[in-house]
């Protein structure tokens, strides 16, 4: 029998135990206003996640704990476009890391992208019965119980943050006096003070980072109890106003009414400018009305000084795929690398292009597929 609603009617947490106490097979579909998951189900218990957040691929998590370089893993993708492999299978083969460490880090990564939907503000599901998942990966048998406690907790702990830390674009500053006090530090605090400027956002944390949200946003509210941080901005929390207009987006986007999902994001963003998602979603759908696209085999080189590029007020996503530009990788093999939607970086490297900040050279194939999860 399948079960399909809408998050704010019935809650994640019921709709795991239903599908745990009812040992169901299959494959439960989660869709939010930017991303889908799919969690597949084996006699009730969690076996795998597939996610089209490219933050929660399986390379992002193994460049953030420093177990490869991006190098290797662009070389890794690229083998495994050409053979078909896993990825973490690969790796291992490579002698890059163990097969214990893939599998510690495969069930991190399930884990945290299940506590990631806890935190969604809305979103729909759909289990699909009897349904093999439709992606290749590593299987774990995963009990449910543990995850619905841990994603039960961290909702109570992000209503927390957010009385403090309003959103993604709040701006945090290191208060040296405290830290004084307070040495030693831990390696994740002296990590994330080191990175506090005054200007830096907390978007731009995680993605500098390689963290999922709630860490970085947990471990700045810690911080701040602490009293080792001051809010310069608290940031701006989605209102209930904003949601919907990036649902209506969304849905636009996914009927091909490009024009009217244009308008409404410009009309949204003339009202909330520092809106990230909107902006990004902005990007994708500006891309798509482009008819040329971008050939991912061109290889990018930067067209300005290096100073230049520093003062060109780039966004963060742009100023993370612009400093990988070397001359040597193809825009193929950046996106590979990248956490962020293969639409969205192309979206980025044409408006690169078209500002003069980067020029390509010579195209050497065809398009490639997305091959990074």
């Amino acid at each position: 029998m399948g079960l399909k609603g809408d998050l704010s009617t019935m809650g994640l947490e019921d709709i795991l135990q239903w599908l745990a106490v009812g040992k169901k097979v299959g494959v439960l579909e989660l869709k939010g206003f930017l991303h889908t998951k799919r969690v597949a189900f084996h006699d009730g218990k969690i076996t795998s996640v597939w996610s089209s957040d490219p933050r929660e691929y399986l390379g992002q998590y193994l460049l953030a704990f420093n177990r490869i370089t991006e190098d290797q893993l662009r070389e890794a993708l690229a083998t495994q476009e050409d053979e078909n492999q896993l990825l973490g299978r690969i790796l291992v083969n490579r002698q890059l890391v163990t097969e214990a460490e893939i599998r510690r880090i495969v069930q991190m990564k399930v884990e945290e992208s299940i506590f990631d939907t806890f935190l969604w503000d809305m979103g729909t599901f759909e289990f699909h019965d009897n349904q093999p998942p439709q992606q290749k990966s590593m299987l774990l048998s995963l009990d449910v119980t543990g995850i619905v406690l841990e994603g039960a907790r961290r909702m109570d702990e992000w209503k927390r943050v957010r009385s403090v830390i309003k959103g993604g674009d709040a701006v945090l500053a290191a208060i040296s006096e405290a830290i004084a006090e307070r040495l030693p530090l831990s390696a994740e605090d002296a990590d994330m003070l080191t990175r506090l400027d005054g200007m830096k956002s907390i978007d731009q944390l995680v993605i500098e980072m390689r963290v999922p949200d709630f860490k970085a946003h947990k471990l700045l509210f810690d911080l701040h109890e602490k009293g080792m941080v001051r809010i310069l901005h608290p940031g701006g929390k989605l209102g209930d106003h904003s949601s919907l207009q990036l649902q209506r987006a969304r849905l636009l986007v996914e009927k091909q009414k490009l024009q009217e999902a244009q308008e409404e994001l410009r009309k949204l963003l003339r009202e909330q400018p520092k809106l990230q998602e909107a902006s990004r979603m902005l990007q994708v759908v500006e891309h798509m009305l482009e008819e040329s696209a971008i050939d991912e085999t061109l290889v990018p080189e930067l067209a300005v000084s290096i100073e230049e590029l520093m003062q060109a007020q780039l966004g963060p996503n742009e100023a993370f795929l612009a400093t990988r530009v070397n001359a040597v990788w193809s825009i193929h093999d950046i996106i590979s690398i990248s956490p962020f939607p293969q639409d969205e970086c192309l979206a980025i490297f044409s408006k690169l292009l078209k500002r003069g900040i980067l020029r390509v050279q010579k195209p050497t194939g065809g398009t490639q597929p997305d091959y990074r999860r």
